[in-house]
């Protein structure tokens, strides 16, 4: 038997490395690996063979456009998060329709690679519904190897992937609110649409708020794992693995009639990650259904199986990745109307999947580009790249940047059959960022937190109700061509969103902004109403039925009618300018102390304040007091004996421990020197990964009470979809801000915002 294997596996290496081989340029005959090295490679469209490779024409370049109006700095950050929130959840009986087109529809005749289509529904914030048609292209060459070695009679395996995936996607906005309204769109298969063949008359039909898409995905990868059963319905797992993908795509947004935006994306990105399970599973027989799972596989199809198995299974996982990329972005704006410009995109996109080989040719170009080189190199590089597609387009670039980026994550994933699906992830990131038209590089240190709770996940049904939350702490610095850095400035980033929750999350959303907001400026003394949002005027119905409840629980408390809505979201920014930054690493030792101690409550609060005035911090940071004065003043909260013995002094020693640790945490990011490494520094402080251990809504109650208030910026937007009669949907955003900050916040951070929304991976409803 061993000799069959192993004679088996080397017959599968020698046709798995032949199509590696076969998938080259013959001319060159480089290693598949090298496209993801650099230098001078042949084509991406090449693997795919059969594609028509004739060169472009080269017009003299014409005189750039102005730059267009780009969206809000978040949209696309939101629409991810919208993404995320609504995937999986059960929330309309037409949302989950799709129309797979596998027999009769092949677009050979269009690329000469064999896809699949299907066609289904998204909706964005404003509760619009997208009709979003795909056709698929993928070839592959992977292999998994089995019983490598042996590990207590468990088998370890590898697995190496490797191919070529691409899209054709095209997102249509309609004016419904409903999926159902829109299942006659979803059928109409005359007005199936697809990016291939590009040519005028296809490009001149697209519809204002239209976005195709062509992403591409180059991937190769080696992972292993081993699995152990505990019993044969429990076991646990332990996985490694590393990949590199080249992910170059192409869209087309239609901004308005006169403007179509072209946008150019190479990525070039590499992941090693490790992770550790363990997990129960069962089929349907074990819960009172004699031989359901033979029957469901033989019967019905094993993708049903996988889907009751999905939520009735017990699972918890562990899992760590690092990830290290460079990315480009072009950007061109054409005229719809003008034949001209319109051709000369035909003639760019070639009409077929041979796009990708202009685009890997363009992004070897810019393979030398390192994150440490200087802003002159980077500026060279982007540019060999950008005059390559203005040469072929016939018109200058309106935008062009580059942005590297390494960074690392830990997740948890914990399954609860039926009752509770609780996901959550926290990292660290590291972002530079360059623009060919500034002689500025961006600098931008981002500490994450993410959570995805669900309950109630009903197989072939999906989750009932969901909350997520995303939270973002971005240090930003600009360093200029002479290689000075400036100070950071810190951008808060919370979406926050709820499906088939009470009224009062949606309110208790926007009231948990407000216990940072009341806090501004104040410096330890009380709070600032002048910053907080009137969640009254945001939930009428909810505040009136408050004030006049319609009776009392068995307890004596109001009982609150509260009713359910469909959904609710909320983004919420908080902008400390460089000047609020300073002011917070700057702040004397007393005034954090009194900050620590105005967000308290309760006992605790009562207790130090009485006692506030012992307080003394000595040369090292440390604080200590007179324990014996203490004692006296607080003799009368002390109880001694039994269960209920109380000593007010552990109180006071748990504050001073506490009030140490803040302090530490914002002396070191004082006393570091250098300004990359200060924002590098103040990013772990902000997510809890200082001394204090506390990080996001804690240390933010913290520092807003450090600064002038004119040197913040807030803003808030929460939209609900209620599905309630009688009642309008809440629409609504506030800005609070000083009026002299407006300008210099647009000034200094806005575009910082943008250019980052910018980078990130466009969502399926953004391009």
């Amino acid at each position: 038997m061993k000799t069959n294997k192993t004679a088996s596996n080397t017959k599968f290496a020698v046709v798995f490395f032949s199509l590696v081989c076969a998938l080259q340029t013959p001319a060159r005959s480089a290693e598949f690996s090298s496209y993801f090295e650099g230098a001078n490679q042949g084509s991406m469209a090449d693997l795919v063979g059969g594609l028509r490779s004739e060169g472009a024409k080269i017009p003299d370049p014409k005189n750039p456009m102005p730059q267009p109006t780009q969206p809000a700095a978040g949209n696309n950050e939101l629409l991810h998060f919208w993404e995320d929130l609504k995937s999986d959840v059960f929330d309309d009986i037409c949302k989950g329709v799709e129309i797979p087109l596998d027999a009769g529809f092949d677009i050979a005749d269009i690329v000469g690679v064999e896809g699949k289509f299907k066609r289904y529904m998204k909706q964005y914030p404003d509760n619009k519904i997208a009709v979003i048609d795909e056709v698929g292209v993928k070839l592959d060459a992977s292999h998994t190897f089995t019983d490598i070695f042996s590990v207590g009679g468990s088998n370890f395996n590898i697995g190496f992937t490797g191919g070529l995936e691409g899209k054709s996607v095209v997102v249509r906005k309609t004016e419904e609110t409903k999926y159902c309204k829109n299942l006659l769109k979803l059928a109409d298969l005359r007005k199936i649409k697809t990016i291939l063949p590009v040519n005028e008359k296809r490009i001149s039909g697209m519809a204002v708020n239209e976005i195709w898409k062509f992403p591409a995905r180059l991937h190769m990868g080696v992972s292993g794992g081993i699995g152990y059963p505990v019993q044969p319905w429990l076991s646990v797992g332990f996985s490694l693995g590393t990949s590199k993908e080249l992910k170059p795509s192409v869209t087309l947004f239609k901004m308005d009639e006169n403007k179509l935006r072209l946008r150019i994306r190479l990525d070039r990105i590499t992941v090693k990650s490790a992770g550790a399970s363990v997990g129960t599973s069962f089929d349907a027989g074990m819960i009172g259904l004699p031989e359901a799972e033979n029957f469901l596989v033989k019967e019905i199809n094993k993708n049903l199986v996988k889907e009751f198995n999905k939520y009735i299974a017990l699972r918890f996982g562990l899992s760590h990745s690092r990830v290290k990329g460079k990315k480009l972005l072009l950007e061109f704006i054409i005229d719809p109307k003008n034949p001209e410009q319109v051709s000369k995109l035909v003639d760019f996109l070639k009409g077929d999947l041979s796009i990708i080989k202009r685009l890997i040719e363009m992004g070897v170009r810019f393979n030398d580009f390192t994150d440490i080189d200087d802003n002159a190199a980077g500026q060279a590089a982007m540019q060999q790249v950008d005059e390559v597609a203005e040469q072929g387009l016939g018109l200058n670039s309106t935008f062009a940047g580059a942005n590297h980026f390494n960074g690392t994550s830990n997740g948890t994933n914990i399954v609860l059959p039926i009752v509770m699906h609780r996901e959550s992830s926290s990292g660290q990131r590291y972002d530079r960022y360059q623009t060919t038209d500034s002689d500025q590089v961006l600098h931008v240190n981002n500490a994450s937190r993410s959570t995805s709770v669900s309950n109630i996940n009903l197989p072939f049904f999906g989750k009932i109700f969901k909350h997520n939350t995303n939270q973002n702490f971005y240090v930003v610095n600009y360093e200029d061509k002479e290689g000075a850095v400036s100070d950071g400035a810190v951008v808060y980033q919370r979406y926050e969103g709820y499906i088939k929750r009470d009224e009062r999350d949606a309110r208790g959303m926007v009231e948990n902004m407000n216990e940072v907001l009341k806090y501004a400026g104040t410096q330890g003394d009380g709070t600032n109403s002048e910053f907080i949002i009137d969640v009254d005027a945001l939930f009428p119905r909810l505040a009136a039925e408050e004030l006049n409840p319609s009776g009392t629980d068995s307890d004596g408390n109001p009982v609150v009618n509260s009713k359910s809505y469909k959904s609710a979201l909320m983004s919420f920014s908080l902008v400390f300018t460089k000047e609020a930054v300073r002011a917070i690493i700057a702040a004397p030792a007393v005034t954090i102390m009194k900050a620590v101690l105005n967000v308290m409550e309760g006992l605790d609060r009562e207790i130090i304040s009485k006692v506030q005035h012992l307080f003394r911090f000595g040369d090292n940071g440390k604080m200590d007091y007179d324990w014996k004065a203490a004692r006296k003043i607080l003799a009368s909260y002390e109880r001694t004996g039994g269960d209920n013995s109380f000593d007010p002094l552990s109180v006071v020693n748990s504050f001073c421990t506490n009030v140490a640790a803040v302090v530490s945490d914002i002396a070191s990011v004082r006393d570091t020197a250098d300004q990359k490494a200060k924002s590098e520094r103040l990013s772990k402080v902000l997510a809890g990964k200082g001394k204090s251990r506390l990080g996001y809504e804690g240390m933010m109650q913290i520092m807003i009470q450090l600064v002038d208030v004119k040197d913040i910026y807030a803003s808030l937007n929460i939209q609900t979809d209620k599905r309630i009669k009688g009642e309008e949907n809440v629409a609504s955003t506030f800005n609070v801000y000083n009026e002299n900050l407006q300008a210099g916040y647009s000034s200094q951070l806005a575009g910082a915002n943008a250019l980052r929304d910018r980078f990130a991976d466009p969502s399926t409803l953004s391009d």
